[in-house]
């Protein structure tokens, strides 16, 4: 019996399992599917070159060393997309991924958007260099998203408590670094938050573990617990306050007065959490919808206390 072509095999893949596959990659289309599995295709020898007409009407030699039936293999198995293709696409480029980092999501690009805001902010008040820190960079999607935004030089550091971590975000600054202005830096330091950082800095960004491990994990996609990152991902329910704490206070040290801090948190406690960070000497501090309405950002300050 002929082979069937790589595309009818992969439209009859998508009819036959759409059920599931949609529970394990919500939203998930044909379309994408077809885009996933044509550039992960490419980058072996086997399909290297191939016109896109010519991939998908490629017969489909079934073994286990074929990149499409490896491709298929690990959908069934419901690892996450950007695992098996080794690519995030976040803000305007392109990152490197690996299961030793979270996948950036969608919702992380407002927390992008709201720390260039501040940055504009920033340079409209001083012609001095500008200083920003990432805490718990992971691919460092966040600090390089806004590295690429800015004109101006600025020295950045992006901070994380797994090396597996830097190493992914130490490939893709070196990606993109013809993209970011050529006066600015960017020093991967492997700490847990800011421990051990000197320095102060205009504004700090995170995106830290928010999720409680017992009281919130039930709330986590089956895909997402099994296959991405625990340390970035959970804090024990009985550390969680004496964390952020921790946390909030190596920032108000770390900030230029006027300094400003950005998270995205969970939104069932960024309330407390707010409430917080106003007792570690952060003021104006608020909390932020997402596009969804739903509580998702912290946005802090620190200002000069005046008895």
């Amino acid at each position: 019996m002929a082979a069937r072509a790589i595309g009818a095999f992969t439209q009859r893949f998508f009819t036959n399992r759409k059920d599931q596959l949609l529970k394990n990659y919500p939203g998930f289309n044909l379309t994408r599917l077809k885009r996933e599995l044509f550039h992960f295709a490419l980058r072996s020898n086997m399909y290297n070159g191939f016109s896109e007409a010519h991939f998908w009407s490629a017969p489909l030699l079934e073994n286990s060393q074929n990149p499409v039936c490896l491709f298929f293999s690990q959908l069934e198995n419901g690892i996450p997309v950007e695992y098996i293709t080794g690519r995030s696409y976040f803000y305007k480029s392109e990152f490197q991924v690996s299961e030793e980092v979270l996948i950036p999501r969608s919702e992380s690009e407002l927390l992008v958007e709201m720390a260039l805001n501040e940055l504009a902010n920033w340079s409209r008040k001083t012609d001095e260099g500008l200083s920003i820190a990432d805490i718990g960079t992971g691919s460092g999607a966040l600090v390089l998203s806004i590295l690429r935004e800015i004109n101006r030089p600025i020295k950045a550091i992006a901070t994380d408590i797994s090396p597996s971590a830097l190493k992914i975000a130490e490939r893709n600054f070196f990606n993109l670094r013809f993209t970011i202005n050529k006066n600015s830096d960017l020093n991967l330091i492997h700490t847990d938050r800011l421990e051990g950082i000197e320095g102060k800095f205009h504004l700090i960004i995170s995106n830290p573990p928010y999720i409680k491990e017992k009281a919130d994990r039930e709330l986590v996609h089956s895909q997402v617990n099994q296959h991405e990152p625990h340390v970035a991902l959970f804090l024990p329910d009985e550390d969680y306050s004496d964390w952020f704490r921790q946390l909030f206070e190596s920032i108000s040290s770390s900030l230029y007065e006027e300094g400003v801090f950005l998270m995205e948190g969970h939104e069932e406690h960024l309330e407390e959490l707010a409430k917080l960070a106003q007792k570690c000497a952060l003021s104006d501090v608020q909390v932020i919808n997402d596009y969804n309405e739903r509580p998702r950002y912290l946005i802090a300050r620190k200002k000069e206390w005046i008895n």
